[in-house]
């Protein structure tokens, strides 16, 4: 592994056309300010947030993502994702997702790297050399490189298993990163995660191959997730343990408690619905 270098969690957005949700989301660095959020656009200005906004074409990105956040800090537990809260910022129109930097405390800027970075997969011309790879794969710069790699190993694997049942096809190589601690590198909290199967028209299948393929969500079973962990090197035990605590979590979570009188053209149906078929057929 070469030497970590700095590395701007705003991520491309523009992903190989037709893929998945291509074309860029608009991102603003901002900061609390006197008056709210409001854009960093000088150096002084310290930038500790992410301001993500919705597009024209997909209405409900900001949504979808606060949904799929909150979902996680329940399923996953708090601490393993990424602060962030809708709100509006300064010079700008409408809701945004703002997303606090997990690689700041105060002015000091952590070292962070993607696992596309780690491994050397360019951006190509399409940029999609971060769906050049699989979860064994990613999972092995975790054996690699982090200090604490059998429990960062589980927590990859429990997120990677959160990211199939919500139905995420977006889940690449940079949505994965390492993040250095007092004591060594570390799994980062998560962070961009979407349910893209509630867009029809993107992509069905995973964006990391599984055991040498590609796989569509809807053949995706508790026996491919369970040979997933035994490939990464997890025990059969712990394998077992961690998808029965996920089946667990996911069998009724408040975050997807919603009012009665939800319309069933409300993209909050569809992605009640794809959760639960996902964590039926996935978790057993």
């Amino acid at each position: 592994m070469q030497q970590l270098v700095d590395a701007d969690p705003v991520d491309e957005a523009a992903t190989a056309p037709g893929r998945t949700l291509s074309g860029v989301q608009k991102k603003w660095l901002v900061y609390r300010g006197e008056q709210g959020f409001q854009p960093a656009t000088r150096l002084e200005e310290p930038a500790t947030h992410i301001a993500k906004f919705n597009r024209v074409d997909e209405p409900t990105l900001v949504q979808n993502e606060d949904l799929s956040l909150r979902l996680a800090r329940e399923i996953l537990g708090p601490d393993e994702i990424t602060r962030a809260a809708t709100g509006v910022v300064q010079g700008s129109e409408g809701i945004a997702l703002i997303v606090e930097r997990f690689d700041r405390i105060g002015d000091e800027r952590l070292r962070l790297e993607d696992f596309a970075q780690i491994l050397e997969r360019p951006r190509g011309r399409e940029f999609d050399g971060k769906y050049h790879s699989s979860y064994e794969e990613a999972a092995s710069v975790v054996t690699r490189f982090s200090s604490r790699a059998l429990i960062d190993v589980a927590r990859f694997y429990r997120l990677v298993v959160f990211n199939l049942v919500i139905g995420n096809a977006d889940a690449h190589l940079k949505n994965f990163s390492l993040l250095e601690q007092e004591r060594g590198l570390r799994l980062s909290p998560a962070y961009d995660l979407l349910n893209t199967l509630v867009y029809p028209q993107y992509d069905r299948q995973t964006a990391l191959a599984i055991d040498g393929e590609k796989r569509q969500f809807d053949q995706i079973d508790r026996a491919i997730v369970m040979a997933l962990g035994l490939s990464i090197g997890l025990p059969a035990r712990a394998v077992e343990t961690a998808l029965d605590t996920l089946r667990k979590r996911f069998s009724g979570p408040a975050a997807l408690d919603f009012p009665p009188t939800l319309g069933p053209d409300d993209f909050r149906a569809r992605y009640r619905d794809v959760v639960l078929a996902n964590a039926g057929r996935i978790l057993g």
